[in-house]
């Protein structure tokens, strides 16, 4: 009979799932907030091909794209105190970490936005007396957003996925709570489907976001070519 009530879910579950969805979503904001930031930086300085930072900006993000996330969590949570003496708490590195790779990614979404603005529009702002500022504020970026906006949409859903690996460093974020649960009630097929759905629901209207802006935007551009 205690056995029986060991593996039964209580109340006190229900709120330890809502603290780990809670800490999820922190964990999620934080970072792509501040990775918003690193790779708008990083697009404009390789987009304005900026000497010695852009090459430096350039190999930053093809090493934080092309390695696996859980190694660089690894690397930032055990390997910094080893190689520097900065001891993080599991919660910082997993912000840290992500900001950067999630900065690594938008910055190619950046640079492919600004580069997808005609060199007509440039040279039609500078023949007009603006500055770069006033041509970046007024004229490129409106139009350099259309073309962020949807892939940096579908990448927050993906972000927001990967953020399961930080249980992997002891944040007691929503996949780590299921993982308690699951040790403490031998039920996998109970906890984990409804970590699954607490995940698609935070998930699917991202991606229905990011498909609606893409089809809209790809209609907008389909028009404004027929109209030319």
């Amino acid at each position: 009979m205690d056995l029986y009530q060991y593996t039964e879910f209580t109340v006190h579950d229900a709120v330890l799932l809502l603290s780990g969805l809670g800490w999820t979503l922190f964990v999620f904001a934080v970072s792509y907030g501040l990775g918003a930031v690193l790779g708008f930086i990083g697009g404009l300085v390789r987009h304005r091909r900026v000497p010695v930072l852009a090459p430096l900006v350039g190999a930053g993000v093809e090493v934080f794209r092309n390695s696996p996330l859980l190694v660089q969590l690894f690397l930032v949570y055990y390997g910094l105190p080893v190689f520097v003496g900065w001891h993080l708490s599991p919660l910082t590195a997993a912000v840290l970490t992500l900001s950067v790779n999630t900065g690594a990614f938008l910055t190619v979404i950046v640079l492919a936005g600004l580069d997808a603005v005609p060199v007509g529009q440039w040279q039609a702002a500078s023949a007009a007396g603006m500055n770069y500022r006033q041509i970046m504020r007024c004229v490129v970026l409106p139009q350099a957003f259309r073309h962020m906006i949807p892939p940096a949409l579908s990448l927050a859903v993906g972000q927001l996925q990967v953020t399961a690996l930080v249980s992997l460093i002891n944040v007691i974020d929503l996949t780590k709570v299921g993982g308690i649960l699951n040790t403490r009630t031998l039920r996998p097929f109970a906890v984990w489907p409804v970590v699954a759905l607490l995940y698609f629901a935070l998930a699917k209207p991202m991606a229905m976001a990011a498909a609606r802006l893409e089809h809209r935007f790809r209609l907008r551009g389909a028009w404004t070519h027929e109209a030319h």
